[in-house]
C-alpha cells in the first residue's frame, strides 16, 4: 500500500493528510450551504487555518502533493469539458474579440499597478497573468441558479470564462520564458538560442500533433464506447484520456494540467460531453475541495493579516479593473449597458486557473511563497465578494436599461433577440366540442419547449404529435446510434441519462414547460422524475411505468401524470381485441341451424 506511505517531507501518512483535508472540507461545505454562500473561498480559508502556518494539523504545504496534482488535472479536464461551441454560434467573433481586447487591457492595467507597487517586471507580469482568469464554476453556478444562462450576458459571460481558461493555457506555456527573463530558468535548459527555438518548436509541434490525433480519433473512440451503453466505461475511459494527454504535455515540457484541459476541450465537441460532465460532477466537487484546501495550505494567516490593507487593495483593484475593462469592451462591441455591467460582474473574480498559474509561477521561482500567499488571499476575497454583489448589480443594471447602445452600433449579435409576436397557430382554439372520433385536443396554450426522455415507440409518438403542433422539443437518449441518426435527421438530440443534472441543463430544463419520460426501465424513470422535479419544481412531468405499483411512487416523487403500461395494454387489448373479434364474427359465413333432441327450449 504505497499510497499510505509517509511523505518524506512531513513524516505524515498520506491517509492522515487526506482525512484532515476531507474533515475540513465537510465542515466548510456544511457551513457554506447553511449560509447559502460559495464554498470555494471557505476551502481556501480552511486550508490556511489547518496548514503549517497556523494550527499545523498538516505540517507541509506539499503534504498531499500527489493527490493535489491528480485533483488539478481532473479539475482542469472538467473545465475543458465546459467549452460549449453553441455559446459562440451567435456573436462568436464579437465574443472572441471582446475577450482578447479586455484581457490585454486588464493585463496592461494591472501590470502597471503592480509595477507601481515596486515589484519586478517578471513578477508583476506573472501575477497579472494569474488574475486574468475568471471562475468558470462560480459563474456557471450563478447563471444556472438565476436562469440566465441563455440571456445575452449569460452567453457572453460563459464565453469569456472559457476563453480566459484558454488564454490561461497559453500563459502557462509562456511561464518558462518569463522564468528565463527573471533569471530563474532551469540550468539544464539549452544554452544557445537555436537549441531553444528547436526545443520550443518540438514542444509546440507535439501539442499540435496531440490535438490533431485527438480531434480525429476521440470522436470515433467515444462513439464506440457509447455504443456499449455502460456509464462507468465512459467515465473510466474519459479519465484515462485526461491523464494520458496530461502525461504527454508534461513530457513536452508543459504542464499536465494543460494537456488535461485540452483533452476536455476536444471531448467537449462530442455528444458525450454532458454525460461525462455529469458523471464527473461528484468527483469534480470532491477534487475541487482537495485542490482549494491544498492551495490554502500555502497561505500564512499572520502574513496576510499584517498586510491586510495591501491584500484588500489588490482585491479591490483586481475587481475594479476587470469590471471596468470588461463592461467598457462589451458596450463598445454592441451590448446594452445592462448586459455590459452584468457581464463585467460575472467575470469580476479570480478563477481556477489563477491558482494553477500561481502554483506554476512559484514552482519556477518566478514569484516567492510570500507573493503567492498574498495573491491567493486577494483572489479568495474576489471569490467571496463576487456572488454577494450579483443582486446589487442587477438592481444597478436595471436602472441603466434606458442607456442607449453605443452610437456606432446599428445591429449586434450580442443582443437578445426580440420575442416574436404570437402567430395564429398559438392562439387558443375556440372549438370546445371536439368530435368523439377526433384525436386528443392540443393544449390551449402551446408549451414553449418539451423534453422527451427516451426515443422508443412512445417517444417517437410524442415527437410526431409535437411536430404536428409545431412545438419545439429536445430528445434525451442513451443510445448513441439513435442520437446520431436523429441529429442527422434534424432533431435536437442530447446523449446522456435524463437523471444527470448536466444533461438536463443541456436539454434546456430551465425553459422547458414539460418533460415526458418514456424510458421502459421503472427505476431509471423514477430517478429521472426525482432529478427533473429537483431541477424544475413547476415543470409538468409525464412518465410511463411498467406496472401499477410504480404509479404511486412516481406521483410521490413529483410526477404530474403517469401512464401505466400494463393498464394501457389491458385497455388496448379490451378495445382492439374485441373490435377485431367482432369484425371476425361478422365476416364468418352463417351456419345453417340444426335441430337436436337435446335443444333446451
Amino acid at each position: 500500500m504505497t499510497i499510505l506511505a509517509a511523505q518524506a517531507t512531513t513524516q505524515q501518512p498520506l491517509v492522515l493528510v487526506l482525512l484532515l483535508l476531507l474533515c475540513a472540507a465537510a465542515i466548510v461545505i456544511v457551513l457554506c450551504r447553511w449560509r447559502n454562500v460559495e464554498p470555494i473561498p471557505g476551502y481556501l480559508i480552511a486550508g490556511a487555518i489547518i496548514g503549517p502556518h497556523a494550527l499545523a494539523f498538516i505540517k507541509s504545504e506539499t503534504a498531499a502533493g500527489s493527490v493535489t496534482d491528480l485533483a488539478t488535472v481532473i479539475l482542469l479536464f472538467t473545465i475543458g469539458l465546459q467549452f460549449d461551441a453553441a455559446n459562440f454560434r451567435r456573436g462568436a467573433l464579437s465574443i472572441v474579440l471582446i475577450s482578447i481586447v479586455s484581457t490585454l487591457l486588464y493585463l496592461a492595467a494591472f501590470w502597471a499597478i503592480l509595477l507601481a507597487l515596486g515589484l519586478a517586471a517578471p513578477v508583476a507580469l506573472a501575477l497579472a497573468m494569474a488574475g486574468c482568469s475568471a471562475s468558470t464554476a462560480i459563474t456557471l453556478r450563478i447563471l444556472q441558479q438565476r436562469r440566465e444562462l441563455h440571456e445575452s450576458h449569460g452567453r457572453v459571460s460563459m464565453g469569456f470564462s472559457i476563453l480566459d481558461d484558454l488564454s490561461g493555457v497559453i500563459m502557462l506555456a509562456c511561464f518558462p520564458l518569463i522564468a528565463g527573463w527573471a533569471g530563474t530558468s532551469i540550468s539544464s535548459a539549452p544554452s544557445d538560442w537555436s537549441a531553444k527555438v528547436f526545443a520550443a518548436a518540438r514542444s509546440i509541434g507535439g501539442v499540435a500533433l496531440m490535438l490533431a490525433l485527438a480531434a480525429v480519433l476521440l470522436p470515433r473512440l467515444m462513439q464506440r464506447i457509447a455504443a456499449l451503453r455502460s456509464p462507468e466505461t465512459i467515465l473510466i475511459v474519459s479519465a484515462a484520456i485526461a491523464l494520458l494527454c496530461g502525461a504527454w504535455t508534461a513530457t513536452l515540457g508543459f504542464s499536465a494540467e494543460m494537456g488535461a484541459f485540452l483533452a476536455g476541450v476536444v471531448l467537449a465537441g462530442t455528444p458525450l460531453r454532458y454525460q461525462i460532465v455529469g458523471q464527473l460532477g461528484s468527483t469534480r466537487d470532491l477534487l475541487m475541495a482537495i485542490f482549494f484546501l491544498s492551495v490554502g495550505l500555502v497561505v500564512d494567516p499572520a502574513l496576510v493579516l499584517s498586510n491586510a490593507p495591501l491584500v484588500l487593495g489588490l482585491a479591490a483593484a483586481l475587481m475594479v479593473v476587470k469590471l471596468s475593462t470588461t463592461a467598457l469592451c462589451c458596450w463598445v462591441a454592441g451590448m446594452t449597458a445592462r448586459g455590459s455591467i452584468l457581464t463585467g460582474v460575472y467575470n469580476i473574480n479570480a478563477g481556477e486557473f489563477t491558482f494553477v498559474l500561481l502554483a506554476a509561477a512559484t514552482s519556477l521561482s518566478i514569484i516567492s511563497q510570500q507573493h503567492a500567499a498574498l495573491a491567493i488571499a486577494a483572489a479568495a476575497i474576489t471569490l467571496i465578494a463576487s456572488p454577494l454583489i450579483v443582486s446589487p448589480a442587477h438592481a444597478l443594471a436595471a436602472k441603466l436599461s434606458s442607456v442607449p447602445l453605443a452610437p456606432w452600433v446599428r445591429s449586434s449579435a450580442l443582443l437578445d433577440p426580440a420575442p416574436s409576436a404570437p402567430g395564429p397557430e398559438s392562439q387558443a382554439s375556440t372549438d370546445t366540442h371536439p368530435s368523439p372520433t377526433a384525436p386528443p385536443a392540443a393544449p390551449t396554450t402551446k408549451p414553449r419547449h418539451v423534453i422527451i426522455a427516451g426515443f422508443g415507440p412512445g417517444g417517437r409518438a410524442i415527437a410526431d404529435r409535437l411536430e404536428s403542433l409545431h412545438v419545439p422539443y429536445v430528445v434525451v437518449e442513451l443510445n448513441a446510434s439513435t442520437v446520431t441518426r436523429q441529429n442527422r435527421a434534424g432533431r435536437s438530440t442530447v446523449f446522456g441519462d435524463i437523471a444527470n443534472p448536466d444533461v438536463l441543463e443541456a436539454a434546456g430544463i430551465d425553459r422547458a414547460d414539460a418533460v415526458i419520460i418514456t424510458i421502459p426501465d421503472d427505476d431509471a424513470a423514477l430517478r429521472a422524475v426525482q432529478a427533473v422535479r429537483t431541477a424544475a419544481p413547476d415543470t409538468f412531468i409525464g412518465v410511463r411505468t411498467q406496472f401499477l405499483s410504480g404509479k404511486m411512487r412516481a406521483l410521490s416523487l413529483g410526477a404530474s401524470e403517469v401512464v401505466v403500461a400494463e393498464v394501457a395494454v389491458a385497455a388496448a387489448m379490451d378495445t382492439t381485441m374485441f373490435a377485431a373479434l367482432s369484425a371476425h364474427l361478422c365476416s364468418r359465413p352463417t351456419r345453417p341451424a340444426t335441430t337436436t333432441n337435446d335443444t333446451v327450449s
